[in-house]
Parts: C-alpha cells; sequence; structure tokens
C-alpha cells in the first residue's frame, strides 16, 4: 500500500518529521516496507509558458520556441510534437538535473542556441506504468490557470512528497486506502480524523425508471447513482498528482475520480457510459464459456463461477474485476452509471486468479469490504464530481439484499491485566477505543463496544486487548517472568526416528532435497503414473501446483534430471516427506511419510540396494528381502523389486524405465528407491544393545552360480540364508556373466560369503557341509549349479 503523506495529512493534522511518524505507526502494527522521497534526483527544473512556437526553418522535425520563466524569457528548440502556444509545461534549465542525472547544458540544435529542454513524464522519474496515453512519446502539459512561472515544478507535481510503502496484512483491509492508513496515523498520535464531506444523498430526487435486479447470491449490495451532462476532460492535476504517486495511471476525469475515492476509501467504483447501456442493469452468472472483451481490449472466456454486470442485451463489466470495452468512457461521453457494490471475496478472488486478471479493484474484493461502505463511497464521490465538474445528478439507486446490525463486543477490562501484563485506567482505555472509532459503553469492569462496519477483523474480546495494546505501545510493556511451571520440549518418536534416518543417510553420502508437496497433472503424467484418487487443490496457484503428491518419485526424477542439465555427472540425493491419499468417507486425506532415494552416474541399482540395507541394519530392522516383482510402468522391466522387512513389502526399488527418462529428457540411467516410512515404524529399534567383538575369525569364500537369467539374486541369497545355522554374516553380489562360456539362457552369478561362528573357529570341513547344502537347495529349487 502506497501511502503518498501530503494526502494523507488531508485527514490528519500532523506535522511530525516522516520517519518519525514511520516508527510510531511501524510500532502500533503497521509495518514499514520503504520509504520514497520523490523528486530527490531532478533539480532546477520549473514551471515555463510557450508564448510563441514556429517551425525551424531548416528542419521539419524541429520547433523553435519562446519561453517565459517568470523572471526571463529563454529560447528551446524541440522536436516535441504536441506543443501549442501558451502551453505550461515543465522547464529543465541550463544547469539543471533530470531523474536519470543527465545535466542540461546550452546547446546549439541545427543552427539555433536551445537554452533549456521540455521535459516528459519520463524525464522527471515517472514510471513506463503510470504515464497516460497521450503523452507516452510526448512533453508533458499542466493544465492550471493558476500557476506562478518559475515555480519548481516539484511543487507542482507534488514531487516534493514523500511515499511510505507499508505492508498491509491480510486481516486488516480497511488499511488498503488513505485514509484507513491516516486513522492509523492519527491514533498513533492520540489524533482524530479530519471530517470528509459527502454528498447529501437525500437531497437527490430520483427521476430515472431504471430497474436494477441481483440475480447473484456473491452480489449482496448494488448502489449506483446516473450523472447527466458531464464533460470528459483531463483531472484537476492536485487529482492527478496522487494518483501518480499512488502507481495509477490518469486517464480523464470520470475515471480519475473513481481511482481517486477508492485509494482514498477503499471501496472500488465504476464508470460507464450510460448511453451505451441498454435497458436495465442485472447481476447474474456468466454462461459456461461466454466471451466478453475487457477495457485492456482482452477477449476473455469466461466460466459459471464468474459474475456478470448485464444490461437488457448484454454483459457491461466482469463484477469486482474490471469494465468491459462496450460500455468504457470515452471522450465522447455525456452521462454516466456510477456503481458502487459489494461482492463477496471467494468469487472475485476466483476469477481474478483464473482469468490472470489482477486490478486494484480485485484486490481490495479480495480481501474482503463490507456492504455498508457502498453508499458512503457514492456520497463521497459525488461530492467531489459536483465540485470539479459541472454535471446534474439525476437518481440514486440501492439494491440491499444484506441486513446488517452493529457488531458488539462485551469486553472485560481485567482482560487487559492478564493478557498484556499492566494496568490501564478505564479511561485510557475509552481513549484508545474512540481514536479507533470504536464506540464504547461502560457497565462496571465491562464495555461495550460497537465496533465500526469498517473494522471487520474484530470478532472477539482478545481482538479488543490487542486494540488497546497497540496504542498503548507494546514496546513500553514490561517483561515479567511466565507463572506457569517450565517444561522440558521433548521430541516425538516419529520426529527421533525421521532425524536417525537423516543422520544415516547423510554419513552415507547422501544430499538432502526438499520439494513442493503440491504437483501437476503433467509431471505425474510424464513419470507414467495416474491422478486417480489424488487429493485436488481448490484454488492452486497454477496447474503445476494442482495436486497434492501421492508419491515422492516424479519429484525426485524430476531433480534428477535438472541436474543433469546443470552438469553434474554423478549423484546421490534423498527426500523425506509427506504424501497425501485419499480415504474413504473421510474429508481430509491423510499422511504417509515417505522416503525416496534417487541416483545416477555411478551410483547404480546395487549401490541404493547396500544405502537400505546399511539404513535398515542400523535401525536394527531384521529379515531384509528384495524381491523381484513385476514392475510398474515407471520401472525398467527386470531391474525393479519389492523390498520387504519381516516378510512384509514396505518399499520398492528399480531402474526408471526409458520412456519415463524420454519424457523428462534424461540420456542416462537413473534409480529410485521409495520406502513407506509407515510400515517400517513397529519394525525399528533405537535401543542400542551390546554386542561383544567376536574373537574368532571369519572365513569367507567365493561361489559362482549358475541359474536361469530369470532368476532374481534375492531368491538365491534367501537359499544361502535358510542353510547357513546362523553362521553367515554377509553375502556379496560381486559379478554377473552372460556370454559365450555358458549355456544360452543362463548366466553366472558370482557370491562372496562371509561366515563366522561365536563359539569356535571354523573349519573347511563346517564351511563345505554349509556349501553342500546351499548348493543342494539351489539345485531342487532353482535349478541351479556350481560353475567351474
Amino acid at each position: 500500500m502506497l501511502l503518498p503523506i501530503k494526502w494523507a495529512k488531508e485527514y490528519v493534522d500532523i506535522n511530525d518529521d516522516i520517519m518519525n511518524i514511520c516508527d510510531k505507526v511501524t510500532l502500533t502494527g503497521s509495518h514499514v516496507e520503504s520509504i520514497i522521497k520523490l523528486g530527490d534526483n531532478i533539480d532546477n527544473i520549473v514551471v515555463g509558458k510557450i508564448i510563441d512556437i514556429y517551425r525551424h526553418e531548416n528542419s521539419n522535425k524541429l520547433w523553435i520556441t519562446k519561453v517565459d520563466l517568470g523572471n526571463e524569457i529563454v529560447q528551446i528548440v524541440t522536436a516535441a510534437q504536441n506543443l501549442k502556444q501558451f502551453d505550461y509545461v515543465p522547464v529543465a534549465k541550463v544547469n539543471s538535473t533530470l531523474s536519470d542525472n543527465t545535466k542540461i547544458k546550452e546547446a546549439k540544435l541545427a543552427g539555433e542556441i536551445s537554452q533549456g529542454m521540455f521535459c516528459s513524464y519520463k524525464e522527471l522519474g515517472y514510471p513506463d506504468s503510470v504515464i497516460p496515453k497521450e503523452y507516452k512519446d510526448g512533453v508533458l502539459r499542466i493544465i492550471d490557470e493558476n500557476i506562478v512561472l518559475g515555480t519548481d515544478i516539484r511543487e507542482i507535481l507534488d514531487l516534493d512528497d514523500t511515499v511510505v510503502e507499508f505492508e498491509i496484512t491480510p486481516n486488516r483491509p480497511d488499511c488498503l486506502s488513505i485514509v484507513g492508513m491516516a486513522r492509523e496515523i492519527a491514533a498513533s498520535f492520540d489524533k482524530k480524523l479530519n471530517p470528509i464531506n459527502v454528498k447529501n444523498l437525500k437531497e437527490i430526487e430520483n427521476k430515472s425508471l431504471l430497474n436494477i435486479t441481483i440475480h447473484s447470491d456473491d452480489c449482496k449490495r448494488y448502489s449506483a447513482s446516473i450523472v447527466k451532462d458531464v464533460t470528459i476532460k483531463e483531472s484537476a492535476r492536485k487529482v492527478q498528482n496522487y494518483l501518480l504517486n499512488s502507481g495509477i495511471r490518469p486517464v480523464n476525469n470520470i475515471v480519475d475520480l473513481t481511482n481517486f475515492i477508492m485509494l482514498e476509501l477503499g471501496q472500488p467504483l465504476h464508470a460507464f457510459d450510460l448511453d451505451k447501456l441498454e435497458g436495465n442493469i442485472s447481476i447474474r452468472n456468466a454462461f459456461e464459456g461466454e466471451k466478453v472483451v475487457t477495457l485492456d481490449d482482452v477477449e476473455r472466456i469466461l466460466s459459471s463461477e464468474d459474475m456478470l454486470i448485464c444490461d437488457d442485451v448484454k454483459p457491461i463489466a466482469i463484477a469486482g474485476v474490471m469494465g468491459l470495452k462496450n460500455s468504457e468512457i470515452d471522450e465522447n461521453t455525456k452521462n454516466i452509471f456510477i456503481e458502487s457494490a459489494f461482492f463477496t471475496k471467494k468469487t472475485i478472488k476466483s476469477t481474478s486468479k483464473r482469468l490472470g486478471l489482477k486490478s486494484e479493484a480485485s484486490i481490495r474484493y479480495e480481501k474482503g469490504l463490507t456492504s455498508e461502505h457502498t453508499m458512503n463511497v457514492l456520497a463521497r464521490f459525488l461530492c467531489l464530481l459536483e465540485k470539479n465538474v459541472k454535471c446534474k445528478i439525476d437518481s440514486i439507486f440501492d439494491v440491499n439484499k444484506e441486513e446488517t446490525t452493529s457488531k458488539l463486543i462485551e469486553f472485560d477490562t481485567n482482560l487487559v491485566k492478564r493478557l498484556l501484563g499492566v494496568e490501564i485506567k478505564n479511561s485510557d482505555i475509552i481513549t484508545y477505543l474512540d481514536l479507533l472509532e470504536i464506540k464504547t459503553e461502560v457497565k462496571g469492569d465491562v464495555i461495550i463496544c460497537t465496533i465500526p462496519y469498517f473494522r471487520t477483523d474484530l470478532a472477539i474480546q482478545e481482538d479488543i486487548v490487542e486494540e488497546i495494546g497497540r496504542l498503548y505501545g507494546f514496546s513500553n510493556l514490561k517483561p515479567t517472568p511466565i507463572l506457569a511451571p517450565n517444561t522440558i520440549g521433548r521430541k516425538s518418536k516419529k520426529r527421533i526416528l525421521e532425524d536417525k534416518i537423516k543422520n544415516i543417510l547423510l554419513n552415507l553420502g547422501l544430499y538432502e532435497i526438499t520439494t513442493y508437496s503440491f504437483i501437476g497433472a503433467s509431471i505425474i503424467g510424464k513419470a507414467k503414473m495416474n491422478t486417480q484418487n489424488t487429493v485436488k487443490i481448490l484454488n492452486p496457484l497454477g496447474e503445476e501446483f494442482s495436486i497434492m503428491r501421492k508419491s515422492l518419485i516424479p519429484n525426485v526424477i524430476d531433480v534428477l534430471s535438472k541436474n543433469l542439465n546443470y552438469k553434474n555427472e554423478d549423484l546421490l540425493v534423498y527426500e523425506l516427506g509427506n504424501t497425501f491419499h485419499t480415504v474413504e468417507n473421510y474429508e481430509v486425506p491423510l499422511e504417509k511419510k515417505r522416503l525416496v532415494i534417487g541416483s545416477y552416474g555411478k551410483y547404480d541399482f546395487y549401490y541404493i540396494k547396500d544405502v537400505i540395507i546399511n539404513l535398515f541394519n542400523v535401525l536394527n530392522i531384521k529379515n531384509i528381502e528384495f524381491i523381484k516383482n513385476n514392475c510398474i510402468d515407471y520401472f525398467h522391466p527386470g531391474v525393479c523389486a519389492d523390498i520387504l522387512a519381516n516378510g512384509e513389502k514396505v518399499g520398492e526399488i528399480g531402474q526408471i524405465s526409458y520412456d519415463v527418462c524420454k519424457n523428462f529428457s534424461i540420456k542416462k540411467n537413473i534409480f529410485v528407491c521409495e520406502i513407506d516410512i509407515e510400515k517400517i515404524r513397529d519394525k525399528v529399534s533405537l535401543i542400542k544393545i551390546y554386542e561383544p567383538i567376536i574373537k574368532y575369525p571369519a572365513v569367507k569364500r567365493d561361489l559362482a552360480i549358475i541359474v536361469d537369467k530369470d532368476i532374481d539374486s534375492g531368491r538365491i541369497e534367501k537359499i544361502f540364508k535358510n542353510n547357513s545355522n546362523n553362521l553367515l554374516k554377509n553375502i556379496e553380489l560381486f559379478d554377473i556373466y552372460t556370454g559365450n562360456q555358458i549355456n544360452k539362457g543362463k548366466k553366472s552369478m558370482a557370491y562372496k560369503l562371509t561366515f563366522q561362528s561365536k563359539e569356535k573357529t571354523l573349519v573347511d570341513e563346517d564351511i563345505n557341509s554349509l556349501i553342500d547344502n546351499m548348493l543342494f537347495d539351489l539345485k531342487e529349487q532353482l535349478g541351479a549349479y556350481l560353475r567351474f
């Protein structure tokens, strides 16, 4: 929210230093984002009057002008094509400085002396977004009969002002206005707002037979007025200055006045050309696929959730967002229809987001306004319109579907001591509340507070205590010890396990990644997963954030893809995050913690497998198995397996299929593992049990087994373990061979087996007996045999 201080001072009498104002307002809860001192970069630029202008005899692009600066007349040669005799213009004198720090010197142009330069909006420091269309390529012309020649241009254009940018929290839509912020400043300095002049609407005699009908539940109140015999022209200089300094582009006196009132009071208005309207006015929802052209010349396709203002023949505005081209005010407008309405914030927010159409009006509606404000704002508009434009107020309309009553809060003054820790007298409390326009009635220790309509954030008595604390000054509160007993925070078992997993993976050399819980249907499709039974977001930031993820695999594939594009040759990463799952007959989705590991380069399938085994061993998870499965679509056939712990599937591991890699523009083999943390929680034991180091030596044997190609290692390892008498401490698959030296359809798998006993030194007879049993079962169950 941009607040020109000169404008704010029209509503509150204050002459304090700008830094003191900002400090005081910040301490009462309105955070200052930045302070912008206008006109600081320009110097020696004044107002001049062109008393003569004629074409340069040697150039058809240049004009020679004589300019009266009040105390001297100078000659200026210019290429500007929008000037005429008697125009008032900004003149950069010799030795002046423009906003971009350009120094102006006396010069000769086409043989003629030029003693200065005329200035455009841009040269005075205005951004392109606020420069009026008619001045995009020309010199600024100042329309004001009371200008004193030679006056500093900063004074004329209010460039000697300071603009303060405030951060407005979502619960304070009343502060999205000049008067709202002026009220905060006034209260901070124990002052009240100056009265604001409005038109007495009771004086207006309705002459129009026009009817207004509301067909949408999202329009609670529609107030309007018809004004005739207006003249469209530039706004008064002061109005233009305030708009420009607030970041709004001036258009004409009618449109500018609607914007001026919106900034002043926080309630959007919209002006229609009455002669372009046909019949009566109605407010309805759009038809699905209905097309309209907005004021920015863009065709918009609407949905049935959008709301339209219509006449008897056509739509004339997207309610609360933007008007349509077919009813805009232009230079030929003579009669106007002014709208001041209340639309629900949910509808306006949805329409604005879906159409990608943000306006100052929609921003204010999205924050939440009140229906009680529409007629007050209309009265203010008509007051200023009569003051600045010759016109006839024809009619006033007000269709109100919402009954409103004053909000009352019974406030126990003893709550101040309990929540703020200080004693504040009732008389001071009443003073503070009065400054905020909260009316009070005292009944013993209870104060009945009547909340003003613009304070939609005040609902309970604790809110009243906060308001008192703001004006008393939170910095004046003295620290006092907490009376409640001190407690020591402890981590939950879930958090302890998750931290343990992260520490183990960190020590194993994995990088941690963190990705969004929101993903899009496109990335799910690229990963060959489906969007069935996914949790959809009702108001997503965009398509790519429209679904709550039910797996971490698409996210890690995307991360691996980006790192390959960054030329990271080898990568091993993990994420421990939540996934979200629909549950029948249950509104809230079920959250499940999952672990995903992804890799490429030197970190292959077996490397990830070893990481999992190490992780499970440290967590004391027993009976780990990797069983070949039928492979889900996103895994490469034959390079995938289910991960089992104590016979229960807890995850899956595999190589991502070539089709999925192609979808992500990946040209390397990548490997992924996903584990359901919820399924291993009851299998984990973090209690460390001391086991003495075995004093007897280990014995290692290498075995090469020939098996059918479709036999996976997990089945072979299971046979090894079943025949080991608990003497087999480690199994390592170190080679897989297929080639001419073995039969077609077969493969050789070489293992290193480590045996060790706690009771004795193992001899060859012990080991040979175990290996014979293993080979026998391998032949019986798998048709496998020893390779010599």
